[in-house]
């Protein structure tokens, strides 16, 4: 295990970590600037000024927990960095950050100096930047599921990897890296709900099955409202699909397909109340008005002439 502790000028908290350091034998954590190649390659770590490592701008991860950054800087406050960062060096004496984010910003909090880190050899592959993020991150599976199909859209667009390619490299089936990235033709505000969990990712597939859009923001706010299984919204917008609606009596989603409805219409009428039903084979709409002047916008929309 490798801990540092937290210096400064007026008040010294402990020892440094270059004192345990040589007391423990650990003479691979050097300072900045002296870093083996030899040592590198052997994996070992090494402590780096946290001024010089920089943000990764492949990461595929956009959301952070300040509450969670909050908790970490307190334990590394008390127990120091356990697990070391992994950088890569960027040629004019800094670093690019592959893993480690949270770490990083929790331990900048708490006015950390150095911190210890793992250097990975640079490669030239243009893609290995998101590749790493992306491949660090669902290992923890740190992203949501609008960032992963973010990352998986940028290495198919920016790098012309194919999502069996992809699947390979995240230890994916290549089906799930496809479904994943067909979220992102949804709605922006979809991807939001989605993006902070108010959808989850099988409410956003049956949604792009619905054929006539217009239907999309009302099903999305019964979803939301009922909290609908993903199995009932996709019967409901199959029934919305078909050209010919069936006759029969309808299973449990029956009241929820015609409440959709029924939301539609009232969006077409200026907020008035309607209701739909069913009566055996036939059926019943209810409009509803609550004042004479609605009642006469209602009659010229429908074209009914004032006696």
């Amino acid at each position: 295990m490798i801990s540092n502790k937290i210096t400064s000028k007026k008040n010294r908290l402990g020892r440094g970590m270059e004192d345990i350091a040589a007391d423990r034998g650990l003479d691979f954590l050097l300072s900045p600037g002296i870093a083996d190649p030899d040592r590198i390659k052997a994996g070992l770590p090494l402590l780096v000024d946290i001024n010089l490592i920089d943000r990764n701008p492949d990461q595929p991860r956009e959301y952070f927990d300040e509450k969670e950054i909050s908790s970490l800087a307190r334990s590394i406050k008390t127990m120091g960095v356990i697990d070391p960062l992994t950088v890569r060096p960027k040629g004019d004496g800094r670093y690019e950050l592959v893993d480690g984010e949270r770490r990083l910003k929790a331990a900048a909090m708490v006015n950390l100096e150095k911190i210890p880190v793992f250097i990975r050899e640079k490669s030239e592959d243009p893609a290995e930047g998101l590749r790493l993020a992306l491949v660090h991150n669902l290992c923890r599976e740190d992203l949501n599921p609008i960032e992963e199909a973010e990352a998986f859209g940028r290495l198919e667009k920016e790098f012309s990897q194919t999502h069996q390619q992809i699947a390979e490299m995240v230890g994916r089936e290549r089906s799930t890296v496809t479904n994943s990235v067909r979220l992102l033709k949804l709605p922006e505000y979809i991807k939001d709900d989605i993006r902070y969990g108010r959808l989850t990712p099988g409410h956003g597939r049956a949604l792009l099955a619905l054929v006539d859009k217009e239907f999309i923001n009302d099903i999305r706010n019964n979803i939301i409202t009922k909290k609908m299984p993903v199995r009932q919204v996709e019967n409901i917008i199959k029934r919305l699909n078909k050209k010919n609606k069936t006759t029969k009596p309808l299973p449990s989603d029956d009241q929820a397909y015609y409440e959709a409805l029924a939301t539609a219409f009232s969006r077409q009428l200026q907020g008035l109340k309607v209701k739909i039903g069913r009566q055996g084979r036939a059926g019943k709409l209810e409009i509803f008005y609550s004042r004479q002047d609605e009642l006469e916008w209602l009659m010229t929309r429908l074209g009914v002439k004032n006696f």
